[in-house]
């Protein structure tokens, strides 16, 4: 299990300038572009479920990471710092899919069964169902978990929304 980080404009602002300016000149513009191009090389079915996660508009999902404003690219990189740790394959080692879906918590179970593309009626029922064959929605719904699970395998160790010029103001 390797550290991770999300790094938004909050912890920049805590930093001494020296630091910021280290960090800004040697790591930031690496940084920065390791989490556009994580971002932007998900499809569009993957953005929207990260944009959806994020509590953005689904036209959001349009667009590339470097193009959306400050505050809506840090919400983008806090979603997809959640949902890399949520679904980390290392969480799932033995465990049974419905045991692996319970510990989700409601946001994260709610965003894999949008991912899935279930609807509210079956979010409600209990997850104990899906270990049944009859269940309609268990396909869908465990093709989306190993999705996600796969989904996050290259994330880059620090995923950032600061630009490298916001480290020289």
């Amino acid at each position: 299990m390797n550290q991770q980080y999300a790094f938004t404009a909050g912890h920049l602002q805590t930093m001494p300038a020296n630091l910021r300016a280290l960090i800004g000149k040697h790591f930031a513009g690496s940084r920065w572009h390791q989490s556009c191009d994580f971002y932007n090389h998900f499809s569009e079915r993957y953005r929207v479920t990260v944009c959806f996660h994020a509590g953005l508009n689904r036209a959001m999902a349009v667009y590339q990471l470097e193009e959306m404003e400050q505050e809506v690219c840090e919400r983008v990189i806090c979603a997809l710092d959640e949902l890399r740790k949520a679904f980390a394959k290392y969480r799932r080692h033995e465990v049974s899919d419905s045991a692996f879906i319970k510990r989700l918590s409601i946001g994260e179970r709610r965003t894999l069964f949008f991912h899935a593309g279930l609807t509210a009626t079956e979010f409600n029922q209990p997850i104990w169902r899906i270990e049944s064959e009859t269940c309609h929605w268990r396909a869908p719904l465990i093709r989306a978990l190993q999705e996600l699970l796969s989904a996050f395998d290259d994330a880059p160790a620090i995923l950032t929304s600061v630009k490298p010029e916001i480290y020289t103001r």
